[in-house]
């Protein structure tokens, strides 16, 4: 299973090895990936042993996400022993009394800190202001490949969409809180006007969240779009969002902090959270205007040259050095 903390590190490593930095990515037991290639990963994080100890490393980049490391604070002391750059997705889980007290310790050890998103910087300076003199923002980059038309046709076809037919895409980890219900409510509003759309969803769901996945089918069978929705999984993912992800508009919430990246109507379409009528009549409105849809790519392309990861490997690199001295 891929998350998107997964992937980032991924891609990150990847990058950083272009550039002749020797990477070794520290994994957990259950990892399963090629075992080649540029990028060295040794599934030793919960071993006995201190990782630590058995990864010579000049500089430790931690990816951290509370719901990674719930039980596993022992892997997480290296920042007591080794240069650390800590890299935050998000501060807080649902259990946020725990996770604040691990993102307090982080983000008090780590020798830098890297934010990954507006909501973490923000609220390491609400709340922790003599942290941000060690801390840099730098956006998460796309990890979606360019596809050509012909694939584009062939994945439509496989899905079960006629060339002409709308189609919606989600991507990411399926777990409680990313929307689900509201996405799917959304697609039996938008079928009453466009019968022929349908929504493939791209991504895994871990095994702690196998009921709730099956609540969303039982869900979309309530409303009468299960034959509406393809749950692609993990094994196609790469496949799919090459194929029909790229270049296409996306639509998202609005946060309650203001993004200086993503702007509406120019490089996404926002709408309030929750909000299943707002969501459907949005997606409406751009499947009704190609002069939207190709608006909003135009932007969304642009974007991406800033978030590119070239882009994101060189800022990361600049960290290191600071801790290197």
């Amino acid at each position: 299973m891929t998350c998107g903390v997964g992937d980032y590190t991924r891609c990150l490593a990847e990058e950083l090895v272009r550039r002749g930095d020797q990477v070794t990515v520290v994994a957990s037991a259950r990892w399963r990936g090629p075992g080649h290639g540029a990028v060295t990963v040794l599934p030793i994080l919960d071993a006995p042993a201190p990782w630590w100890r058995v990864v010579a490393a000049d500089v430790v980049n931690l990816q951290y996400a509370p719901d990674l490391y719930r039980d596993r604070v022992r892997a997480l002391r290296a920042t007591l022993s080794i240069p650390t750059v800590v890299t935050f997705h998000t501060l807080l889980d649902r259990s946020r009394l725990r996770s604040g007290a691990r993102a307090l310790w982080l983000l008090t050890s780590a020798t830098q800190v890297v934010a990954a998103n507006e909501e973490v910087t923000a609220m390491v300076r609400r709340r922790l202001p003599w942290v941000v003199r060690r801390m840099t923002e730098i956006p998460i980059g796309s990890n979606i490949p360019i596809a050509s038309p012909g694939d584009t046709a062939v994945t439509r076809a496989s899905l079960g969409a006629s060339p002409q037919a709308p189609l919606l895409a989600h991507f990411g980890l399926v777990y409680p809180g990313k929307g689900m219900e509201t996405l799917l409510a959304a697609l039996a509003i938008v079928r009453t006007t466009h019968p022929e759309a349908r929504l493939v969803v791209v991504g895994d769901t871990r095994e702690t969240d196998r009921a709730y996945r099956s609540d969303l089918e039982a869900l979309a069978v309530q409303l009468g779009v299960a034959r509406a929705v393809t749950w692609a999984g993990r094994r196609d993912a790469e496949d799919v969002l090459a194929a029909l992800a790229h270049g296409m508009p996306v639509v998202s919430t609005s946060a309650s902090l203001p993004s200086s990246y993503l702007r509406d109507g120019d490089n996404v379409a926002l709408v309030p959270p929750r909000d299943a009528p707002a969501l459907a009549a949005r997606i409406a409105r751009l499947l009704d205007s190609r002069a939207q849809r190709a608006r909003l790519a135009r932007g969304a392309r642009k974007l991406a040259d800033r978030l590119a990861w070239p882009s994101i490997a060189e800022e990361t690199r600049a960290v290191y050095r600071r801790v290197l001295g």
